[in-house]
C-alpha cells in the first residue's frame, strides 16, 4: 500500500492542515495519521488533551491514544482516516 508522506502547515498551537490535490493515500509526516481521498481536499487537524474528555470515558473503558479533531472541506472524498495507536505488551 503506497502512501505518499505530506507535511502539514502548522496553523496554530497543535492545529494542522493539509492541502492533498488529487487523489490517493497520504500519511501526514508529524502525527501519522493516514488519510485516503477520491478528489483534491483541504483537511484541518488538531491533537486535543483527553483531560477535557476523559470523565465521558467509562469502566471498563480507559483511554488509550491520542484525540484527534478532524474537518475536511469536501467530507464525502475523504473515504478513511487511519489514526495512529499503539500497543502495550508489558505485564
Amino acid at each position: 500500500d503506497q502512501k505518499e508522506q505530506v507535511t502539514p502547515r502548522t496553523l496554530s498551537g497543535e492545529q494542522y492542515m493539509v492541502q492533498l490535490d488529487a487523489e490517493g493515500t497520504y500519511q501526514c509526516s508529524l502525527t501519522g495519521l493516514i488519510f485516503e481521498v477520491t478528489r483534491a481536499v483541504k483537511i484541518i487537524y488538531s491533537l486535543l488533551s483527553w483531560s477535557k474528555y476523559a470523565d465521558l470515558v467509562e469502566k471498563p473503558w480507559i483511554v488509550g491514544g491520542p484525540l484527534f479533531n478532524v474537518s475536511c472541506n469536501s467530507p464525502s472524498a475523504l473515504t478513511s482516516i487511519q489514526f495512529p495507536h499503539s500497543l502495550c505488551l508489558g505485564g
